[in-house]
């Protein structure tokens, strides 16, 4: 048994056993065993971070292999998209069957969405893969947090979620340089962002059979009986609020007419979907106020909320600045696969250098004053990013609240990530494509909306390949304007944390 065992009743009063949690801090984790059992978390967060942001300069080669501009948006979004969409199955899930059981499933099943998008043959298929990958990659996130939760006491927990949280920045910062580099290169191809998982989540995936430790949350009831109790609607409900308004937000103005039936449709049945999951949620519609999907009694805890938000704030952030800065590199500087390697060194930080890259950044923007504000941003975000999770398992002293508190946590940074993406497309497609139609003049009649959205996505496009030089400039300024714009929700966000702060002090008392 993991030496995490031998202390799991120290979390009910850790305040009565600092000098035992002190001497305890020399000696854990003297087995080998127990050694690889916190590798095979680390990897797999190494992992799980690498594939949110692996896809951001890959999107180019992925439309030349494939074309079909209306889905490329999506190659970014789906992966967190569905990691957001299953984080209430994923806390069911939790306390329904044994957590190395469900790790180790799960583990197979992110292989399994990693070799269909590596070897894919379409756009729908990368998009496929990435999607199973994305609910593999939730379900073991949640479970991983939720063996440090229920298992480690509160000293080793400062210390894992730090070192799983500087592990997770490490595959975020080497995500989109590692994908940009197999993608260029024409031995291995983009195909390779992706086959890299395979050798290295196999081996975790063996070492968790013999590694993790075998501990169970569920009830002594047969298991028709726990998936009867998992709130299979609430479930539901939540990943279909969660992809309607992906699609009603990406296909809007790109896709459909914004006015047109297909959009209003959406829109309304988005908004249904999503009031009655509030509605089933709050009053226990076929559930329990046990049983229910999302653990709405831990929303009252006050000295949490703000710590959640400052989580998704961060995210949100996060994925501006991954997405769209080398968007402006690749127009404004034609340098394709630039990325910013400091995303990893709170509120204050993001806020100034989001408000001054949304003011300053044009096509005449030196370099270094972009990649000085991105670093500047990093540190602002690397500040605020994963610290919730640990920071919110240290405040709650009840072993479900942990459990609870790190799926809303889980939530809000997933959400954090897709929904802004989704929102941040539109604004980058709608507003671009007035922009650049309105730099283009009387040459837009040159173009066709197929033309201007090929532009607009970083590919190759007649518009770049003019030879009029009055087009390529204004163009390119368009281009860089919109994805200043887009900056200006860094500064919200950052405003955002900013705001949490005094609540934080208020309810820091541990």
């Amino acid at each position: 048994m993991s030496t995490f065992n031998n202390h799991q009743s120290s979390f009910d009063s850790p305040s009565r056993k600092v000098k035992k949690e002190k001497n305890y801090r020399k000696s854990k984790y003297k087995t080998k065993k127990e050694r690889l059992s916190l590798l095979i978390h680390e990897a797999i967060s190494l992992s799980g971070s690498y594939d949110i942001s692996n896809v951001a300069n890959i999107q180019p080669r992925l439309y030349e292999a494939f074309g079909h501009i209306d889905l490329l948006p999506w190659i970014g979004l789906s992966y967190a998209l569905a990691n957001f969409c299953v984080v209430t199955l994923a806390r069911k899930l939790t306390f329904a069957f044994n957590m190395r059981t469900i790790f180790i499933a799960n583990l197979l099943l992110f292989i399994a969405g990693s070799a269909i998008a590596g070897a894919a043959q379409s756009m729908s298929m990368v998009i496929v893969g990435r999607i199973i990958m994305g609910v593999g990659g939730s379900i073991i996130q949640q479970t991983s947090y939720s063996y440090y939760a229920v298992l480690a006491t509160p000293a080793e927990m400062t210390s894992l979620y730090g070192m799983t949280g500087g592990v997770w920045a490490i595959g975020l910062v080497t995500g989109g340089p590692i994908g940009s580099a197999f993608a260029e290169n024409s031995t291995t191809t983009w195909r390779w962002a992706f086959y890299i998982n395979l050798p290295f989540i196999s081996v975790a995936a063996i070492l968790a059979c013999f590694c993790l430790p075998s501990h169970s949350l569920a009830p002594d009831i047969p298991v028709w009986q726990r998936l009867l109790k998992i709130d299979p609607l609430g479930i539901l409900l939540h990943m279909a609020s969660g992809v309607l308004f992906a699609i009603a937000v990406t296909f809007s103005g790109s896709v459909w007419d914004w006015g047109s039936g297909a959009s209003i449709a959406v829109w309304i049945v988005f908004g249904v979907v999503f009031i009655f999951w509030g509605i089933q949620q709050y009053f226990c519609i076929f559930t329990t106020p046990e049983e229910r999907s999302f653990p709405v009694h831990i929303l009252s805890r006050r000295d949490l909320i703000p710590i959640w938000i400052a989580c998704g704030c961060a995210t949100a952030s996060y994925a501006i600045a991954l997405y769209y800065t080398p968007l402006f590199f690749a127009f404004a500087r034609a340098l394709i696969g630039h990325y910013n390697i400091i995303y990893i060194i709170g509120g204050g930080v993001a806020l100034a250098a989001g408000a001054a890259m949304s003011c300053i950044l044009d096509v005449d923007t030196p370099q270094s004053q972009v990649m000085a504000l991105e670093a500047l941003i990093g540190i602002g975000v690397g500040m605020t990013f994963q610290h919730g999770i640990a920071i919110s398992n240290v405040i709650n002293k009840n072993q479900r609240d942990r459990v609870d508190s790190l799926t809303i946590c889980n939530m809000f940074q997933m959400g954090g990530i897709s929904l802004i993406l989704a929102v941040a497309g539109a604004i980058f497609h709608n507003v671009g494509h007035k922009l650049l139609v309105e730099a283009l003049g009387d040459d837009a009649d040159r173009y066709s909306d197929h033309d201007i959205n090929e532009a607009l996505a970083g590919v190759s496009s007649v518009i770049w390949e003019s030879e009029d030089p009055k087009v390529l400039r204004g163009g390119i300024e368009a281009v860089a304007k919109v994805i200043a714009r887009e900056f200006y929700i860094v500064v919200a966000f950052g405003s955002l944390i900013l705001l949490t702060v005094e609540s934080i002090r208020l309810h820091a008392t541990v």
